[in-house]
């Protein structure tokens, strides 16, 4: 069941969602037109259903947003799950460009961080030549860090430190990364949501309905502070 205005019931009422009105508001001069999404599967919108929450994941909440005030926007998911990032830049780049679009976000890493092999030297690396390239070509970017679930109670004490701390270097070097080639970074690690188990999905590798909800919350809070600055 859905309120009048298209949002779930208990969505509705989150202080960490969109409020009725507030992506029009803040979105009301964005300029993109062609919006394009690479990474895993956090990207591609997977994730464990709510009740009270609206289906979809974060990007397509920011795409309907976008809509909200550009309905002619052209909008392209390429995110599949399982990717580490050196396969994100493989598989989806070359089409990204070809899709010449003016805003693009990158969401990945997560996969390479639950590898016995996590090297965050060559993650940062990989983020580098996806974002590089794409705003070479002119493109807004927005990356985004994962919500640390170590915090919320979810993950077996004696494995909490350990994924806490690959968790908080990916969100530091991509923050870094996106500094260095003026994109746009929403951090989810630390934000208060992260310490809800019902924020994640039970598979403890993507967010649920109401994670996707949050995340795509400050993803068009964050664009909406780039249009405030310019």
């Amino acid at each position: 069941m859905t309120t009048k205005q298209g949002a779930a019931p208990r969505e509705a009422g989150d202080p960490h969602c969109l409020r009725e009105g507030e992506a029009a508001r803040l979105l009301e001069r964005a300029p993109w037109r062609r919006f394009v999404v690479l990474g895993d599967g956090v990207a591609e919108g997977r994730g464990d259903p709510v009740e009270g929450y609206g289906q979809g994941g974060w990007a397509g909440r920011v795409a309907a947003a976008l809509r909200e005030v550009r309905p002619e926007l052209a909008y392209l998911n390429l995110a599949k799950r399982s990717l580490v990032a050196a396969q994100v830049r493989s598989q989806q780049l070359e089409a990204a460009l070809n899709f010449t679009c003016d805003l693009a976000a990158v969401v990945c890493g997560a996969q390479d961080v639950l590898r016995r092999s996590f090297d965050p030297d060559a993650t940062e690396v990989e983020l580098s030549r996806v974002i590089a390239p794409l705003r070479d070509a002119g493109c807004d970017v927005l990356t985004m860090s994962q919500f640390d679930i170590t915090r919320s109670g979810l993950v077996p004490e004696e494995e909490s430190p350990a994924l806490r701390e690959r968790l908080r270097v990916l969100a530091e070097r991509t923050q870094a990364v996106s500094l260095r080639h003026g994109a746009l970074h929403v951090d989810l690690t630390l934000h208060p949501a992260a310490a809800d188990p019902g924020v994640h999905s039970a598979d403890h590798r993507h967010p649920s309905a109401r994670g996707h909800a949050v995340a795509g919350a400050e993803a068009v809070r964050r664009l909406g502070a780039r249009l405030l600055e310019r």
